[in-house]
């Protein structure tokens, strides 16, 4: 389904923007041009003026990133760049100078559509007044910048009231440790029947209470062979959330499983 449905993608990609001036590529999960097969993304880069404006597509057809860059080799961008999750909702839009640098107003989402922070970059470095937020909408820190580093700040905790804490930011854990993960991930190969050959590439978030959901998997597999996987994911608990600047976020991870067919 998903090879069928990139392909539907590039043929009207291909036909829609068709000249000298256009390029149709296939990217892996890690955004390296691979042969079409193995393309879980696609990628169009259509010359308008004197600028290159780049465009990434989601498997499912919808667009990840789109920006211009001053070349077709896509070094140095320039101008508005704007990010997106998987669902359509608006992740980050940042604005680039003609040096390459990141300038002006930052904003970014999470996939709820809820303001994730903002704030000024002036010549590629943070300044001023940066507001992070938690997910349920309210303030989580204010932080001061000068020349990217921290003067001051100020901590929220998640009703909105003010507290004497440092700042905190870490990534996610898992009880017992990561290989107390990886320990539960390979027993998912002796669970399936299919025999299947090869990697497979799994997509999933760790919600802010330590959850795993929107799980997706790259390559096409059977169908009841993707919801066991799916299932599989769901059901893993003992995630303690990423924390970024005092507030728990949601975050996004790929691992990747081989399988031997027995």
């Amino acid at each position: 389904m998903k090879n069928n449905l990139l392909l539907f993608l590039a043929l009207t990609l291909i036909s829609s923007i068709h000249s000298q001036d256009s390029i149709v590529n296939y990217l892996d999960g890690k955004g390296k041009i691979v042969n079409k097969k193995y393309a879980t993304q696609i990628e169009t880069l259509v010359k308008k003026d004197s600028l290159w404006l780049v465009t990434t597509y989601f498997g499912n057809g919808k667009i990840k990133n789109i920006g211009h860059y001053k070349n077709k080799d896509k070094k140095q961008r320039i101008g508005e760049f704007v990010t997106y999750h998987r669902n359509g909702q608006t992740s980050d839009i940042l604005f680039y100078n003609n040096k390459n640098e990141r300038e002006g107003r930052s904003q970014a989402w999470f996939d709820t559509g809820t303001l994730s922070f903002d704030g000024i970059y002036l010549g590629d470095k943070k300044e001023g007044a940066w507001k992070y937020y938690h997910f349920n909408g309210k303030e989580a820190s204010r932080v001061y910048y000068k020349n990217d580093s921290i003067l001051k700040a100020i901590v929220f905790d998640e009703e909105g009231n003010q507290f004497n804490v440092p700042l905190l930011s870490s990534k996610p854990k898992f009880k017992g440790g990561i290989e107390s993960f990886y320990s539960k991930i390979k027993k998912l190969s002796k669970d399936i029947g299919y025999k299947i050959n090869g990697k497979i590439n799994v997509h999933y978030i760790i919600g802010v209470h330590g959850e795993i959901k929107d799980v997706i998997i790259d390559e096409e597999l059977p169908e009841e062979l993707n919801k066991h996987i799916v299932s599989f994911f769901e059901a893993i608990e003992g995630w303690e959330p990423a924390i970024h600047m005092n507030r728990k976020i949601p975050i996004h991870q790929t691992i990747p499983i081989g399988f031997k067919a027995q």
